[in-house]
C-alpha cells in the first residue's frame, strides 16, 4: 500500500494529483472509462486501463484507491462495481466532494464490503499539483494506515500539513459544502467591492495599487490575489453569466431546513440565478449614472472596513452552521484544526482566519467581530453612496440590512405575529 495505489478518473484534478504522487515516488495504476495514452516508463505508472478487472489485479494485496471523478451517479456506479472486487481490508477514498447526504447512501451501497472514506479537498488544480487542503473523515485506525501515503498530496508548511480529520460518516463532505458556501459569499463580496472601486477610482492602475495595499493588510486573501492576477492580464470580454455546480444551493437549502441564517451566501446564490436571466436583463436595461463628489481617501478607508466586516459575516455564517449541524449528527470536528488547515493552502484562505482560532460556540461573538461592528455607522456612508449612484450591490446591501436588524430595535417583527394570530390563531408569546 505504501508505494503503490490506484486512481480512478483522469480529469484535471486527477492528472495533477498523479504528477504530485509521482514526484514523491509513488507507483500508480490508473483506471479511466475513456482510453488514455501515457508513456508508462517516463511517468512511473504501472498500468493505464479502461478495464476495471485489470486495474484491480494490478494493485497490491492491500489496496488503496482514490476516486477523483464526477459526483453523483458516477460515484455510486463505481462503488457498486468495486463491491464485487474488493475485500474488508481494502480502502477507497472519495475525493469527489460529494453531497454529504449522497455519501450516507454510498456507504449503504458498500455495506461494509470494504473501507470507505469520504474526503473534501480544496486548492484547485494548482493545489493538486503543489499541495491540497484536505478534510477527511475516518476512524483513527484507518487514518494511521493511510496517512504516510496520502500526506504526499497535502500542502506542507512549517512542518504542518493542511489536513483536518473529523469523526463521523460524511462529516468531511459537509465541511466541504460549508467551505464552498463561504467561497460563494466571498467571491460575490469581492466582485461588488471591485465594482464599487471602479466607480470611485475609475483608472485600473490605481485600483490595482489600492488592492495591492489591501492584500498586504488584514483583509489579504487568496481570492484577492486572484483578482489582482486577473486585473494585471489583458482584458478579455466574457458574458456576465455565473455558473454554479450546486454546492452553494445545497448549503442554502440545508441552512433553511435547519432554521439557520445565512443570508449573505443566499444572496450570492440568488445573484448567480439572476445572472442567467439574460433576456429580461436586456429588455429592462436602463443606464443612468450620477456623479457624486467624495473624499476618495476617506471613502476607500470606509470601503476597506466594510469589506472586512462583510467578509467576517461570510465566515461566521458558514462556521456557525457547521457548529449547529455537527451537534445534530454528533460529529467530532475540531474547529481550530479545521481553520488552521485552511492557512496558505485553500481557496478561502485569508489573514482574517487567524482571528477566528479558538472560537467554539458562536463566531458572531468574537472580540474581532464586535470590534469592527462598532464601525458600522461609517458603513452607512458607503451604502448611501451605492444607492445614490444607482449601483447594483445586492450582496452589500443585504449584509448591511442584516447588521441593521441585529444592532437596532426599530424593525417591527411583532406586527407580523399579531397579523398571523388574527387570521390563523397562532400562539403569541407575551413578555
Amino acid at each position: 500500500m505504501r508505494n503503490h495505489l490506484g486512481i480512478i478518473g483522469y480529469g484535471i484534478m486527477a492528472k495533477n494529483i498523479i504528477i504530485n504522487l509521482i514526484k514523491n515516488n509513488i507507483n500508480i495504476s490508473i483506471f479511466n472509462k475513456e482510453k488514455i495514452l501515457l508513456n508508462k516508463k517516463i511517468f512511473n505508472i504501472i498500468l493505464v486501463t479502461n478495464c476495471l478487472k485489470k486495474f484491480i489485479s494490478s494493485l497490491p494485496l492491500l489496496k488503496l484507491i482514490f476516486l477523483i471523478i464526477k459526483t453523483g451517479f458516477p460515484i455510486k456506479l463505481i462503488l457498486f462495481r468495486l463491491k464485487k472486487k474488493l475485500f474488508k481490508n481494502d480502502i477507497v477514498i472519495d475525493f469527489g466532494n460529494s453531497f454529504y447526504k449522497e455519501t450516507f447512501l454510498n456507504n449503504k451501497i458498500i455495506n461494509k464490503k470494504y473501507n470507505f472514506i469520504s474526503s473534501g479537498i480544496s486548492g484547485g488544480a494548482n493545489g493538486a499539483l503543489y499541495g491540497l487542503c484536505c478534510m477527511m473523515d475516518c476512524s483513527i485506525k484507518l487514518y494511521e494506515k493511510i496517512f504516510n501515503t496520502i500526506k504526499k498530496i497535502f500542502f506542507l508548511k512549517n512542518k504542518r500539513y493542511s489536513f483536518c480529520l473529523s469523526l463521523g460518516l460524511s462529516s468531511s463532505h459537509y465541511i466541504k459544502m460549508i467551505h464552498n458556501g463561504i467561497e460563494y459569499g466571498i467571491l460575490q463580496l469581492i466582485s461588488e467591492i471591485y465594482f464599487l472601486l471602479k466607480n470611485i477610482i475609475k483608472k485600473k492602475k490605481y485600483i490595482i495599487n489600492v488592492l495591492l495595499n489591501w492584500n498586504n493588510s488584514i483583509i489579504g486573501s487568496y481570492l484577492l490575489k486572484i483578482l489582482l492576477n486577473i486585473l494585471l492580464k489583458k482584458k478579455k470580454k466574457i458574458c456576465d453569466i455565473v455558473d454554479q455546480k450546486g454546492t452553494g444551493r445545497n448549503f442554502v437549502l440545508n441552512s433553511i431546513k435547519n432554521n439557520i441564517n445565512t443570508n449573505s451566501i443566499f444572496e450570492a446564490l440568488i445573484i448567480r440565478i439572476i445572472s442567467k436571466n439574460i433576456f429580461l436583463r436586456k429588455i429592462l436595461f436602463y443606464n443612468e449614472k450620477k456623479l457624486i463628489f467624495i473624499n476618495k481617501s476617506l471613502f476607500l478607508e470606509l470601503t476597506k472596513n466594510m469589506f472586512l466586516l462583510f467578509k467576517l459575516l461570510c465566515y461566521s455564517q458558514g462556521l456557525n452552521q457547521l457548529i449547529k449541524i455537527k451537534k445534530k449528527y454528533n460529529w467530532k470536528i475540531n474547529l481550530n484544526n479545521l481553520i488552521k488547515s485552511y492557512f496558505d493552502s485553500c481557496i478561502i484562505d485569508s489573514k482574517i482566519l487567524f482571528m477566528l482560532i479558538n472560537i467554539k460556540k458562536n463566531f458572531f461573538l468574537t472580540n474581532f467581530f464586535l470590534k469592527y461592528i462598532k464601525k458600522f455607522f461609517c458603513i452607512k456612508k458607503v451604502i448611501f453612496f451605492i444607492i445614490k449612484c444607482n449601483l447594483s450591490s445586492f450582496f452589500l446591501i443585504s449584509c448591511f440590512n442584516l447588521l441593521t436588524l441585529l444592532i437596532y430595535k426599530n424593525y417591527n417583527i411583532k406586527l407580523i405575529q399579531f397579523e398571523r394570530n388574527y387570521f390563523g390563531n397562532h400562539i403569541i408569546k407575551y413578555i
